[in-house]
């Protein structure tokens, strides 16, 4: 997570052929702090996700960047493993209640990334990004 004073673009080009891509921008507020001597009034921050894209950029390379920053390359392989044993009844020792987990966190995975592919798309689309 990325923290900014000021309101962050969503792409902005880092002059050295890569470029930010930032999602998930949010505003914060700091709450005021007193440390006996001073007292601070709060403060707005800025906070997001980020990753750098190198040229030539396509939507399919923003999007793969973000999928890998979020869930590492054996996540989404050990999901769907345990999502077919849990199908299929491999895990003899656990219960039915049990093995729903499994299916349900694999299932839980697809949405979250559907959703994380469909705000790519938003933005390219916005950026006139292909």
């Amino acid at each position: 997570m990325a923290v900014y004073d000021a309101k962050p673009s969503v792409f902005e080009a880092n002059n050295n052929g890569s470029y930010t891509y930032r999602w998930n921008i949010r505003q914060v507020e700091i709450p005021a702090e007193a440390d006996g001597q001073h007292e601070r009034s709060a403060t707005v921050k800025w906070e997001c996700d980020e990753v750098i894209v190198w040229s030539t950029v396509t939507r399919n390379k923003i999007t793969e960047a973000v999928v890998k920053k979020l869930w590492d390359g054996d996540f989404e392989k050990n999901l769907i493993n345990d999502y077919n044993a849990a199908k299929e009844g491999v895990f003899g020792d656990i219960s039915g209640e049990e093995a729903q987990k499994y299916i349900a966190a694999y299932k839980n995975f697809l949405t979250q990334r559907k959703a994380v592919k469909a705000q790519v798309d938003s933005d390219c689309d916005a950026l006139k990004i292909m």
